[in-house]
């Protein structure tokens, strides 16, 4: 965005203490984007949505299940899922374990009735989102207690069920009901008192049934989409705030490095371990000249150091699977790596090439990298001109805020000025398809500026923004939730918004 009245300003991250309430509260499934043929991503953050499976595995006993002994059987399910079905339109589950361990056997010899045992539970995943390969962080969970079943074949078994009990959640969901699950042996009632009764007891049996994990609801409001948001600098807690404040469910970050304090500043990555452990995915801008440097240098490999250095210190905070995105709004003239000719345009496309081999070779990353120029910004030169190409970009993307310079100055005039523009909405949805890359925006809010040109409390643009990012099958959308004065503002819960907020309910809470 256009820095007139905007600063960003390093600030010590306050405690995530709203954080851990907000995965009592709100269900979710994690989504990630990728490029096709790449590794799988790993996901760990927090996004709506359940998934139900079939189980199949086997629960073992320590001690053995036996009619002579009371007493407590420690157990541990261990099994396989498939034909799993999600709420989340976005995210296909291809494959997944499951560890369930019982602090009691929930099948008891003694009673063979419910045993109110607790359970501990861990799901790892493997699937599609967006149509690209990925994985799912491990969920662990603590359940309320399980109960004996029978099913219509009478054969014994157990279920979990979901309501009623403590449930704490880490991974890529936060269920606020625990898990339900049903697993059913092939014994029925008589067989199994047999079997307890032999002089060997039981260690273990198979079982088969389902597992459900997550909210049933997939996303609020008329629109499915994989939100984000900004907030404040190194502010997590500023997120939960804001999907407690409008029911959205958030899964990315925004955020900022250090522009304007030079190499040393940037490359350290201050803030970066504020997100580590938030559940959302980070979207980080990268001052690539961070207020001293030229293209022409940067194109030939002299900063190239620097950006190693930001690769360790990402990877050390815990980012390692963050989305860049290299001089953000490029075609703008607010920027010390502003891009306003063709020979800037082929020094930044080298440039940027340099950088995403040099972070690529540091170990243990698994960056993707965001073309992100500037919606309102027309230039000499064509947008090919300043693409570095598919084989160093990941997303392609812009910034676009409710603001307008024509006339008449109305909502629908704007908006058809947003589609249109030189790097409006149109090119982007057309230089996507061209170039088979997933779109993000990493930015976008209603706006109110000093100058006037703002359109101010405008749910149009609000809804009109969510309709194109469905119908686009854009993969991240960040909002702008901050106001960087009191005169320019963007933050649609500062009380300024109040016909806007309600929309963005309606669209996504």
């Amino acid at each position: 965005m256009e820095t007139g009245g905007r600063v960003f300003t390093p600030r010590r991250p306050r405690r995530l203490l709203a954080l851990a309430a907000a995965m009592v509260v709100v269900a979710s499934l994690g989504a990630v984007a990728g490029p096709a043929g790449a590794r799988p991503e790993r996901f760990h953050g927090a996004a709506p949505g359940s998934v139900t499976c079939q189980l199949s595995g086997t629960v073992s006993f320590n001690p053995r299940l036996s009619a002579s002994q009371s007493t407590a059987h420690p157990s541990r399910l261990t099994g396989r899922l498939s034909g799993c079905r999600t709420s989340n339109a976005a995210v296909t589950i291809t494959s997944g374990r499951v560890t369930e361990t019982f602090k009691a056997s929930p099948l008891n010899c003694a009673t063979l009735s419910s045993t109110g045992a607790p359970a501990s539970l861990t799901v790892a995943w493997k699937g599609n989102a967006f149509g690209h390969r990925a994985s799912f962080t491990k969920t662990r969970e603590t359940n309320n207690a399980s109960q004996v079943v029978t099913n219509g074949r009478g054969f014994e078994g157990f279920a979990v069920p979901g309501a009623g009990g403590r449930s704490s959640t880490s991974g890529s969901f936060a269920a606020a009901s625990g898990s339900t699950s049903n697993a059913y042996t092939t014994l029925t009632h008589g067989a199994l008192d047999s079997m307890c009764r032999s002089a060997k007891g039981v260690a273990k049996l198979t079982v088969a049934g389902t597992i459900t994990l997550g909210s049933g609801v997939a996303q609020g409001g008329k629109y499915a989409v994989a939100l984000g948001a900004y907030a404040g600098y190194a502010n997590p807690d500023g997120l939960v705030s804001f999907e407690l404040a409008t029911g959205a469910h958030l899964t990315y970050a925004t955020d900022y490095l250090a522009k304007g304090q030079g190499w040393a500043a940037m490359a350290e990555a201050p803030g970066a371990s504020a997100w580590s452990h938030s559940g959302f995915r980070l979207v980080m801008a990268v001052p690539i000249l961070p207020g001293v440097g030229t293209l022409a240098q940067g194109a030939t490999g002299a900063y190239n150091q620097y950006f190693t250095t930001l690769a360790k210190n990402l990877v050390s905070a815990g980012e390692a699977n963050a989305i860049l995105r290299l001089g953000w709004e490029f075609n703008g003239n607010w920027y010390r790596w502003s891009v306003q000719s063709s020979a800037d345009a082929a020094n930044f496309v080298k440039y940027w090439q340099h950088i995403v081999t040099t972070m690529r070779a540091v170990h243990g990353q698994s960056f993707k990298f965001s073309w992100n120029p500037n919606g309102p910004s027309p230039t000499s030169y064509s947008p090919d001109q300043a693409y570095p190409g598919n084989a160093y970009v990941d997303y392609v993307g812009t910034d676009q805020y409710d603001n307008f310079w024509g006339s008449p100055f109305t909502p629908s005039a704007a908006w058809a000025n947003d589609l249109s523009q030189q790097w409006g909405l149109n090119w982007l949805a057309s230089f996507a398809v061209a170039h088979a890359k997933p779109i993000g925006i990493p930015e976008w809010s209603d706006e109110y500026r000093p100058d006037g040109h703002g359109l101010g409390d405008d749910p149009s643009f609000m809804d009109a923004m969510a309709a194109w990012f469905v119908s686009h099958k854009v993969a991240f959308a960040d909002i702008w939730s901050y106001d960087s004065s009191s005169t320019y503002r963007n933050n649609i819960l500062d009380g300024t918004f109040p016909k806007s907020l309600a929309e963005f309910k309606v669209d996504f809470g």
